[in-house]
């Protein structure tokens, strides 16, 4: 069963992964050689684990050019500003039918998401601070969303929803992640926070 999972895993996501190691190994003979190899490890994960994020939440399609004010226009129109209505939506839906399965696919999806990103950041970066993480957290699914929106003004279609509420709960599991980390590590090593701190 694991072997199954694992291939699954491999068709799903092999072409993503392939572009992330080839991103990192460039990135590496440019910028990393110098870096400790822990640090190089962790970086080789992060590339690999943005690669799948990317694949999972931006189209990757020729778009059409349909792009002009009008499009643009309503493409724009189409964005959710009010946090967790779709989340009620499906929680209405979900509790009519007596099957939570979506809700926790949507609302449990987007809130891991970048979950691993509030780890691997502090791994990579010791000193990164928590005002730091928030300004990642906040950015990355901003610039997620930003992407998925040009994607549907260049489409003149709503290929990916644009919705405030992923941001809302992308930050807020990157965040989580990256204060249960910060707490365990300081826990676990108090003296190498401190020295981190002077």
């Amino acid at each position: 069963m694991s072997k199954t999972v694992f291939f699954s895993f491999l068709s799903r996501f092999g072409f993503p992964l392939l572009a992330g190691l080839i991103v990192y190994i460039l990135c590496f003979i440019l910028f990393f050689r110098h870096k400790k190899p822990f640090q190089n490890f962790w970086l080789a994960i992060l590339f690999l684990y943005l690669a799948v994020v990317i694949d999972l939440t931006i189209p990757i399609t020729l778009p059409q050019l349909h792009m002009n004010a009008k499009s643009t226009a309503w493409a724009v129109s189409q964005i959710n500003w009010i946090p967790f209505q779709s989340a009620g939506n499906i929680l209405k839906n979900s509790i009519r039918i007596g099957n939570f399965k979506e809700f926790f696919r949507v609302i449990g999806g987007n809130f891991v998401l970048l979950m691993p990103l509030g780890v691997l950041v502090p791994l990579i970066n010791p000193r990164f601070r928590l005002g730091r993480m928030i300004a990642v957290s906040l950015l990355v699914p901003i610039g997620i969303e930003g992407l998925q929106l040009l994607h549907n003004i260049l489409t003149g279609s709503v290929t990916r929803s644009v919705e405030m509420e992923d941001v809302v709960l992308n930050a807020a599991g990157c965040l989580i992640a990256y204060l249960i980390f910060a707490g365990l590590r300081k826990l676990l090593h108090p003296g190498r926070t401190a020295k981190h701190r002077a």
